[in-house]
């Protein structure tokens, strides 16, 4: 794992873990959503574990893309435009600059 792609997945694991914390309700009670807590925190142990390369980057970001895919569709559906809303498109920015970052041509 390069070392941009490294901060990058650090940066992103942070945002799954504050994700988590802001579901589970111990910071703000209207935020509770434990499905949503539990979900976000496993994704975020998922990129912790391409840090420490037990998973290769195209794996881990392939699984957290599909983790992230799936809760932006329920809050969509259950209409939670809000912060919900935003904490996706967080999530899904620093999943694009993570693929970029993977799929780029490697110089010599």
């Amino acid at each position: 794992m390069s070392g941009s792609l490294r901060v990058v997945t650090i940066v992103n694991a942070v945002i799954y873990f504050a994700a988590a914390v802001y579901h589970s309700g111990l910071l703000v009670s209207a935020g509770a959503l434990a499905a949503a807590s539990i979900a976000e925190f496993l994704l975020g142990l998922v990129l912790v574990a391409a840090l420490l390369s037990l998973l290769g980057p195209r794996i881990a970001y392939g699984i957290v893309l599909a983790g992230t895919l799936f809760g932006l569709t329920i809050v969509v559906l259950r209409g939670l435009l809000g912060v919900d809303l935003w904490i996706h498109v967080a999530m899904l920015v620093g999943l694009a600059v993570a693929f970029v970052l993977i799929l780029r041509p490697r110089t010599a």
